[in-house]
């Protein structure tokens, strides 16, 4: 009996993902795998970034498959009883330009079989344009198309029974600290609407 809970951690840009990630591993590294980002994998190895509609298929679809392999074999090679994906399969649907039915399509999957990859999804919020981060080299969205992109990844998401979404905080800390206990929550068998109401 596989006792693993594979968590996805998703939202816009700048929405604090990284560093909620690199805390996971500091505080719960005994009991924590992390499946990294494909799309950073990509693009710092050199893949190409067009900005026309065939050039974001094709790396949407590379980014797609990479993250599929990569949650896989860590699902399967990891005994850690948390998995966290450094987003998910269906953030390449927020960015594909021609509509999730020719995503499904291209992909050869469905919305209901991609929500199923995932026991739990935590959507951080894009920060502020007083706070947002524009020091990631891999980043190059302005605020405004950041904030799309945090809308276009939520619905994405859309119908996954326990997706939890954390706001964003004036306090970064604070919203770091919040997502950590949800977390722990998550590993504690507490229920989506439990959490919720306890933290959210």
């Amino acid at each position: 009996m596989n006792s693993q809970v594979k968590v996805a951690i998703t939202g816009g840009p700048s929405g604090g993902k990284t560093t909620l990630i690199e805390t996971l591993k500091k505080e719960l590294g005994q009991k924590c795998a992390v499946v990294p980002e494909a799309a950073s994998i990509l693009y710092r190895g050199g893949f190409p970034r067009f900005k026309e509609s065939q050039g974001v298929i094709h790396a949407q679809r590379a980014i797609y498959f990479i993250q599929h392999e990569l949650e896989d074999m860590i699902c399967k090679m990891s005994q850690k009883s948390l998995i966290v994906c450094d987003r998910g399969t269906l953030d390449s649907l927020a960015y594909w330009p021609e509509g999730a039915q020719h995503f499904f399509a291209e992909v050869q999957s469905s919305r209901e079989k991609e929500l199923a990859r995932y026991d739990w999804v935590i959507h951080l919020d894009t920060a502020d344009t007083d706070f947002y981060d524009t020091s990631n080299p891999i980043r190059t969205e302005s605020f405004e198309e950041a904030w799309t992109l945090n809308s276009k990844i939520k619905e994405a998401w859309a119908g996954h029974p326990r997706r939890l979404i954390i706001p964003h905080n004036a306090d970064f800390l604070s919203k770091i600290t919040t997502s950590l206990a949800v977390i722990r929550a998550i590993l504690a068998h507490k229920n989506a609407d439990e959490i919720t109401k306890e933290l959210l």
